[in-house]
C-alpha cells in the first residue's frame, strides 16, 4: 500500500477488518468485507454456537481442536464458541516464536469476508440517501473497467455485485500462490491495487449472464469498493468507519490496511485511552 492511497491495495495476508475476540456485545445492526486471509502468527477458529449445546463438546474438546490446528502447522490459534447460555474460549501455540509469548486470550483477528456485510450496509445507506441506485450499472460509475472477453459493465448492476449474481469471474481463483504454505509465504507481502484484481477477472469470460445464476465472487465486492469511492470521493474503509463502525461504538473493530495488527492496535489503544477522536489512518 502506498501512503498516498490508504487502503486502496489488498495484500495477501490482509483481510479488510479486524476485530477483538473478547470485545463484548455489539449494538444491534447489520454489519461486517474483504478477502479471505490467513494470519502467519494467529489463526482464529470460530465454532458453531450449537456446539456448546451438543452433549460432550466442552472446553476440553475445543482445546483438543485448537491443539490439532496448531499441530498442523499454525503458529498460534485462538478460539471462541458461543451458545445461548455459555461461552467457551481456548488458545494454543504462541504469538511470538522468538519470545514464546502465548496467544492472547482476547486477541484480534482478521474478519475476512465478514467485512462484505459492512460494505453492503454502506451501499444501502447511499441508496437511501439517493446518491446511488441498486440498478445503477458498473459502467456508469466505473467506465471501461468491466470489459473484454464477454464482460460488459453495462449489463452488471450494483444489485448483481452485492448479491453475487454478476457472473463475473472470481479473481481469487487465479491467486494460485495461496493454495500452499510455500506459495503464501512467497506473496505474503505483495500488494495488488483493486484495478489489478479486476483485471485478473477480466482475463476470463463471465460465468453466466448477470442475474441468471449465483456464484460467489470477490471481484464483485472489489468493484463495490471502487464504486463507493467514485460516489463519495473517499475509500470504502473510511466510509465504513465513519458510517458503521463509529456509530455502533465498535471500538475494537478497524481496518488495519497493510500494517500489522499489532502496530494498529497499539495506536488505537493509545488514542482510545486518552479519549481523543481516532485519526483517519489510526483505526
Amino acid at each position: 500500500m502506498q501512503t498516498e492511497q490508504p487502503a486502496t491495495r489488498l495484500r495477501a495476508d490482509s483481510a479488510m477488518y479486524a476485530r477483538r475476540l473478547d470485545s463484548g456485545r455489539m449494538r444491534r445492526g447489520r454489519l461486517a468485507v474483504g478477502i479471505l486471509a490467513t494470519l502467519a502468527a494467529l489463526v482464529t477458529l470460530a465454532g458453531p454456537a450449537a456446539a456448546i449445546e451438543r452433549p460432550g463438546y466442552d472446553r476440553a474438546a475445543l482445546q483438543r481442536d485448537l491443539d490439532a490446528i496448531h499441530a498442523a502447522g499454525a503458529t498460534g490459534v485462538q478460539g471462541s464458541v458461543r451458545g445461548r447460555h455459555e461461552r467457551l474460549t481456548a488458545r494454543s501455540g504462541v504469538a511470538d516464536l522468538r519470545t514464546g509469548r502465548p496467544v492472547p486470550r482476547g486477541g484480534y483477528f482478521r474478519m475476512g469476508s465478514n467485512t462484505k456485510t459492512f460494505v453492503a450496509t454502506l451501499v444501502l445507506q447511499l441508496v437511501a440517501e439517493g446518491r446511488l441506485s441498486l440498478d445503477d450499472t458498473v459502467e456508469r460509475w466505473l467506465p471501461g473497467i468491466v470489459a473484454g472477453n464477454g464482460n460488459d459493465g453495462r449489463t452488471v448492476t450494483v444489485r448483481h455485485l452485492l448479491q453475487h449474481t454478476s457472473g463475473l469471474y472470481n479473481y481469487t481463483n487465479d491467486l494460485n500462490e495461496l493454495a500452499s504454505p510455500e506459495g503464501y509465504e512467497s506473496v505474503r507481502f505483495r500488494s495488488w491495487r483493486p484495478t489489478e484484481l479486476v483485471a485478473m477477472a477480466m482475463r476470463h469470460p463471465p460465468n453466466f449472464a448477470p442475474g441468471t445464476h449465483w456464484d460467489y465472487s470477490n471481484t464483485g465486492y472489489i468493484l463495490v469498493g471502487m464504486i463507493i469511492e467514485a460516489v463519495t470521493g473517499r475509500t470504502w474503509d473510511i466510509e465504513v468507519r465513519d458510517r458503521v463502525i463509529r456509530p455502533l461504538g465498535l471500538r475494537h473493530t478497524f481496518s488495519p490496511g497493510d500494517r500489522s495488527l499489532s502496530s494498529r492496535m497499539r495506536r488505537c489503544r493509545r488514542e482510545i485511552s486518552v479519549q481523543r477522536p481516532v485519526r483517519r489512518r489510526a483505526c
